[in-house]
């Protein structure tokens, strides 16, 4: 992998179905608070705006990146049809790890991208140009799934030919845009070792019964544990790290299936 490339399946129909289904969720309300106290914020890996354009139709100064453009395409759409927007958000086509924008900024939100795309190494470069682009005193905030990579499972995986035939109808949802669409995941690799999984996601496409579109994407994710996500945002300078429950904000239980990871820039 050069140092440039990012593999994520987020483009063409894969992006078209995060615009149409992929548009709440708890994550919303959950760092709605940290973005409204640390204005302005910066949404990493913003996608097709599903937290940042309810973010700016409540008025607050968010602006969003995504290594994506057509995630970054559907964003935008999704901002012009919120009415009366005092500022529109700055919308960028960057990868993390390349981050390079004229503000900075009170608050971060990396949700659901840290680890995607790229290697380690630039994982932690996306964590220091995050920091880079933090006024002193700015927090991110990131989230990531928990026991995502697990060893003892994993070992046990075989690869699963490929599919590529349509979906029945009952698979499908329409979306929005008057457009049926459907999906279908599978795992390529597992790199033990380097605590990497490649996985695929096929996309299809109808209108009126008649099928229109079929797209492949990869998608290379590094995982990591909650030990190794606190020693990367250490070792890249961040400081007061805490760990809570995604999303509610307390003490982990054990129960969640995401950890919500806060850091200071001093």
């Amino acid at each position: 992998m050069s140092s440039n490339e990012v593999t994520t399946w987020h483009h063409g129909l894969i992006a078209q179905w995060w615009a149409n289904f992929n548009v709440d969720g708890p994550e919303v309300a959950f760092f709605r608070a940290d973005v409204a106290a640390g204005q302005p914020a910066l949404d990493v890996g913003c996608g097709t705006g599903r937290l940042l354009v309810p973010w700016v139709a409540d008025g607050l100064d968010v602006d969003g990146v995504d290594p994506s453009a057509d995630m970054i395409e559907a964003c935008r759409s999704a901002v012009g049809e919120v009415t009366g927007v005092d500022r529109e958000p700055l919308l960028v086509v960057q990868p993390v790890h390349q981050l390079d924008l004229p503000r900075r900024y009170g608050m971060i939100v990396m949700c659901g991208s840290f680890g995607l795309g790229g290697s380690r190494d630039q994982d932690l470069e996306g964590l220091r140009r995050i920091r880079s682009h933090l006024r002193p005193g700015g927090v991110l905030a990131l989230d990531f799934q928990v026991n995502e990579f697990d060893r003892d499972r994993w070992r046990e995986w075989q690869p699963r030919p490929v599919d590529d035939t349509p979906p029945p109808a009952a698979d499908r949802r329409l979306g929005r845009d008057g457009f049926e669409y459907a999906l279908r995941h599978r795992v390529t690799a597992i790199e033990l070792d380097a605590g990497r999984v490649t996985r695929e996601l096929q996309a299809w496409q109808w209108r009126d019964g008649e099928l229109v579109a079929h797209q492949t994407h990869p998608l290379v994710a590094n995982v990591y544990s909650r030990e190794q996500i606190v020693a990367a945002l250490t070792q890249t300078g961040f400081s007061e790290i805490s760990v809570v429950g995604g999303y509610h904000g307390g003490e982990p239980t054990g129960r969640e299936e995401f950890l919500v990871y806060r850091a200071v820039v001093r």
